[in-house]
């Protein structure tokens, strides 16, 4: 139909909302939380008021509703951050400019144990989709002030943290140094490097491993964005124990909250950001 023809370098679906996600302009307010998982939607929003489902396309399920009266959402992405790559640039268009991912992750050091919490200040680029849109040597960083943030709500709720860099890749089996082994068929496939991934990294010092923030952080900050990311250990890749002993729902607790300290902030004046991509100038002025 012609009325459903629009520009291939900014498609919408036809009925003015982006193509993805499905919404439109004023539907989701300028503070999301990002989780992979589209039922994680509705666990990090159980405790807001005037929670409704707005939207489900594909991987994308939006929730909103307001938490001590702010307004925000929940989007999630999918799993790896090509997907995660569709939905930000497509919550920039809808004016959205803070973004907490909330993820599982598998930790790769002995002193965090199964639902202790991970935030990382920056991330190992091994995503895959952040190289598409710039070298590889641009750092992943989170934005300080969703970290501090990010900090401050789980001291405030008592939960058990640690800070550090993250290990972005896509791929959950190889790529996270699990082998392919198929007793019934046979197939086996366990490349020299994969034995080393894990040791290497934990000597380096690095927290964690998942598959999505590297990219977002990329993403967001070249779209003028503010990201971070908290992740609930559901897994230890040292001792090799894995369940979810509540760092899921931690995380999501935790995001929400953060979320508010950074309002409370941005109204107080306290975090002043000043973010221009054209002149690669950016200021944090904290303490007002």
């Amino acid at each position: 139909m012609p009325d459903r023809i629009n520009k291939a370098n900014a498609p919408t679906d036809g009925e003015g909302r982006v193509y993805h996600l499905h919404l439109r302009q004023g539907d989701v307010p300028p503070y999301a939380i990002l989780p992979g998982d589209p039922a994680r939607t509705l666990l990090i929003a159980k405790d807001w008021g005037h929670r409704a489902e707005i939207a489900y396309n594909r991987e994308y399920k939006t929730v909103t509703g307001e938490y001590e009266g702010i307004p925000m959402a929940a989007v999630s992405t999918g799993i790896g951050a090509a997907s995660s790559e569709i939905c930000i640039h497509e919550l920039h268009t809808l004016g959205v400019h803070t973004c907490v991912r909330v993820g599982t992750t598998g930790c790769l050091q002995e002193g965090f144990d199964l639902g202790d919490l991970i935030i990382p200040v920056a991330c190992v680029r091994k995503d895959g989709t952040s190289d598409a849109y710039i070298e590889p040597a641009y750092p992943a960083a989170a934005d300080q002030a969703v970290v501090m943030a990010l900090m401050q709500a789980c001291e405030t709720l008592g939960y058990r943290y640690g800070v550090g860099i993250s290990y972005t890749v896509g791929s959950f089996y190889i790529g996270q140094g699990r082998p392919i082994a198929d007793a019934f068929s046979g197939v086996s496939y366990e490349p020299s490097f994969m034995g080393n991934l894990i040791p290497d990294l934990t000597g380096a010092g690095v927290l964690n491993i998942e598959m999505e923030a590297a990219g977002q952080f990329v993403v967001g900050r070249l779209h003028g964005m503010r990201m971070g990311a908290i992740f609930g250990v559901v897994a230890n890749r040292v001792t090799n124990r894995f369940g979810d002993a509540g760092g899921e729902a931690k995380a999501s607790r935790a995001a929400t909250e953060a979320m508010r300290i950074l309002n409370e902030w941005d109204k107080s004046g306290q975090i002043t950001l000043s973010l221009s991509l054209a002149h690669k100038i950016e200021t944090h002025t904290i303490g007002g």
